[in-house]
């Protein structure tokens, strides 16, 4: 009995100093707090600005006012570039990784270009000028993305429009030198391209973009002159291909608190 009680206060003893000299247990660290992935579901606005390249494609034509002949004695093609800019807004869907896309926007540009009849050709002379300038661009695109995140590549393309001026300027035959402008032609055509957007916030992304443009061939009425007994009407064909590089800012309405978003 002696013996067992023995055993049992130097239990009661050691005890605590056993446990004295066991290691402290680690603290729990606390789970990083779940943040979601982006969704770009939602609609946007912004604006852009970058450089345009364009191709401008003339052939003009004279109509004998008397005898009926038209005469198309050439065609050229003229080349010039510019700043371009503009606004646009859209609304694209997320699905999974896929983000499907509308988009319209607006382009203003100084891109203009003209050439001077080197040569005479049919009822042209030497000294002959004909020029046109763009008044505006717009397109109306859809959409196709892939999205890791934040971060997003896409493919565009769509229906393409745009205004333009042409202006021709006929140095003196027996009439005075004369200049007449066809102005504000309306122009269809397509666009397609690409790009990449990353989001920086849930409201804010930039992206650069690239597309093509072609816009069909509209006939400008020109005027006409008197290259001798009769008067010839003077009319071309204009029609334009251009490349476009565009830095763009987006605005993400959602979470702005704007029209009940």
């Amino acid at each position: 009995m002696r013996h067992v009680l023995g055993l049992a206060v130097a239990a009661a003893i050691a005890g605590p100093a056993m446990a004295a000299d066991l290691p402290a247990a680690a603290p729990v660290k606390a789970l990083p707090a779940y943040v979601p992935a982006y969704n770009w579901t939602g609609a946007y606005f912004g604006g852009n600005v970058g450089g345009a390249w364009g191709q401008f494609n003339f052939s003009p034509s004279t109509l004998d006012n008397v005898l009926g002949t038209v005469s198309s004695p050439f065609s050229t093609s003229v080349t010039n570039s510019s700043v371009i800019g503009g606004i646009q807004s859209g609304y694209n869907w997320q699905v999974g990784s896929i983000v499907l896309g509308i988009e319209q926007d607006l382009q203003f540009t100084g891109l203009k270009q003209g050439f001077t009849v080197a040569t005479p050709a049919g009822s042209f002379l030497a000294g002959d000028t004909f020029a046109t300038k763009v008044d505006f661009l717009s397109s109306t695109r859809g959409k196709v993305g892939w999205a890791w995140d934040r971060f997003m590549l896409y493919a565009a393309g769509g229906l393409a429009t745009g205004e333009m001026d042409t202006t021709a300027t006929y140095i003196a035959r027996v009439s005075p030198a004369l200049s007449f402008t066809d102005a504000h032609k309306f122009h269809t055509g397509y666009t397609v391209g690409g790009g990449a957007e990353y989001a920086v916030s849930n409201n804010v992304s930039f992206g650069v973009e690239y597309r093509y443009l072609n816009l069909g061939k509209e006939t400008y009425n020109l005027g006409a002159f008197t290259p001798g007994a009769t008067a010839q009407t003077v009319s071309s064909t204009v029609d334009l291909k251009s490349s476009e590089v565009l830095a763009r800012l987006n605005i993400k309405l959602q979470g702005l608190g704007l029209f009940g978003m």
